[in-house]
């Protein structure tokens, strides 16, 4: 398994709010190229505005923290308001009696405008719905919390309480050391359950709360604990590749390896039960896999790790484990996976890692991405890239207006907006690529190194075919490839520019 994942996620459905934009933007300016200043302006100045903005948006949901499920909402209704609206236009073009063939400019101008303002007001739609779905869902999975909790408490403190009771009325008979010292244990077991009990109430969004536990112990016990109940169950263990790992978490997670452990040996029907449980780790994540070779784990249970709700249960044989683990594992920001085929189940907790920078960085709490902080740096730092490379630009040759062309005007207006759009979205993309290198990489290498590698590849399929092949559609003469130094040399500029003032805008919202 893949754990770096756990820590860099991206979120694919956005890329079709940013296509909608893109889409939509390019054929209005095209239809609105009038003579006119102020039309033009109404027509296509602000519809511009309004779809690229929709595209650095989309391309925000791609890379930035959100979770994939908003991001679906968001596309679905961004999708739904295009549609819808392009229907409502349609309707009042015809019922108006407006001939499409006989003023195809006009009727194609006001669909395209109207069709960016469905679209935008769908994915502002969709975003309110993906906020109030996700408000639910916590409300949900704090219900569930609270009755884990109330089981927790019965389950441990009640059953010690009964405990003690029982020593005490014997330690008062007869002075029994024993009996003071199983007094003392289980208090001491009281106070670790009611200071733990905040954990399982908590979704884990801040790591200052966890502590850096180290994996092997923590699984080397819970192993223990499981074998010492079921004696006669073969439990290999090996650890070896997390030697010396810690993990951000608290002393419940060996109850919480327990219970899969636990659950392992009960689910399998064998005479003496063989459970194989693995420890693997990356820079950024560890993997706690748990296999065995019984006959699959329940359907309720496999669909309670499968759709993340928490059970109603009255019993611990219903599900009390598994609700445990999913609970803190979410505590942890962690999550919970499990796989079963004709060898038996796969169930494995995977935990962010305390001793690296990918696990406990200044991003730990970006689950996803960049964090909405970090997409508002890159943004800013891409406009200022942006304009640093147009003024070289318009200083060598004056090609900035040549960017409006791409979009059917060379209004030198337009060309400076779509050239800063066109920088915002490639400085999104920068910063995503930047996620994906190793943190272990040299942090000069990584933001510089990336930066002008992402520049070069810029000048060579974006500046150097893509845009002379697009001018070409349009009736413009190009030269193909153009692979100009004067070119190369802005590029590089602007990766630079970008490199410095992401780089240390970062270490600025870091302290």
């Amino acid at each position: 398994m893949d754990v770096s994942s756990l820590s860099r996620r991206f979120a694919p459905s956005g890329l079709v709010v940013a296509g909608l934009g893109f889409f939509l933007t390019r054929f209005t300016v095209t239809l609105a190229a009038y003579d006119d200043p102020l039309r033009f302006f109404v027509g296509g100045l602000v519809p511009l505005a309004l779809g690229l903005g929709l595209s650095v948006f989309g391309v925000s949901l791609v890379v930035g923290d959100f979770e994939r499920s908003f991001v679906r909402t968001v596309a679905t209704w961004c999708v739904a308001g295009t549609g819808a609206m392009f229907v409502l236009v349609v309707l009042t073009l015809v019922a108006n009696g407006t001939n499409l063939a006989m003023d195809p400019v006009r009727s194609q101008t006001y669909l395209a405008n109207f069709l960016i303002g469905g679209s935008a007001g769908g994915a502002l739609t969709g975003v309110y719905a993906g906020h109030a779905a996700r408000q639910r869902r916590q409300l949900e999975r704090q219900t569930g919390r609270l009755e884990m909790v109330t089981r927790l408490l019965r389950d441990e403190v009640l059953n010690a309480v009964t405990v003690i009771r029982g020593r005490a009325e014997v330690l008062q008979r007869t002075h029994d050391t024993d009996s003071a010292a199983a007094i003392e244990r289980r208090t001491d077991d009281v106070a670790t359950t009611v200071e733990n009990v905040k954990h399982i109430t908590r979704d884990g969004d801040t790591l200052g709360a966890l502590d850096a536990i180290p994996v092997t112990d923590c699984v080397t016990s819970a192993v223990e604990a499981v074998r010492d109940r079921y004696p006669a169950a073969s439990i290999t263990v090996d650890t070896s590749a997390a030697d010396g790992v810690t993990v951000w978490a608290n002393p419940l997670l060996e109850d919480a390896v327990a219970h899969l452990v636990e659950n392992a040996v009960v689910y399998d029907d064998a005479e003496a039960p063989a459970v194989e449980v693995r420890v693997t780790a990356d820079e950024a994540g560890v993997a706690i896999a748990v296999a065995d070779e019984g006959p699959g784990l329940p359907a309720d249970q496999q669909a309670l790790v499968e759709s993340g709700e928490v059970a109603v249960y009255a019993e611990r044989s219903t599900g009390f484990g598994l609700n445990l683990v999913r609970l803190l594992a979410g505590s942890y920001g962690g999550r919970v996976d499990a796989s079963v085929d004709d060898t038996g189940t796969t169930v494995t907790l995977t935990v962010r890692r305390a001793d690296t920078d990918g696990g406990a960085g200044a991003d730990a709490g970006s689950s996803y991405g960049l964090s909405r902080r970090g997409l508002g740096l890159v943004v800013g730092a891409s406009l200022l890239a942006g304009a640093v490379m147009g003024l070289l630009m318009q200083y060598l040759g004056g090609a900035v207006p040549i960017i409006g062309a791409l979009y059917g005007t060379t209004d030198p207006t337009v060309g400076w907006i779509t050239h800063e759009f066109h920088s915002v979205v490639f400085g999104l993309t920068y910063a995503g690529l930047v996620q994906l290198v190793p943190s272990s990489v040299d942090d000069r290498l990584r933001y510089y190194g990336t930066a002008f590698g992402w520049a070069v590849a810029l000048w060579l399929v974006a500046a150097g075919l893509v845009m002379p092949l697009w001018l070409r559609l349009v009736g413009i003469p190009a030269p193909l490839p153009n692979v100009a130094a004067t070119t190369l040399g802005s590029h590089l500029l602007w990766g630079l520019t970008l490199a410095v003032l992401y780089r240390h805008g970062r270490r600025y919202l870091n302290e």
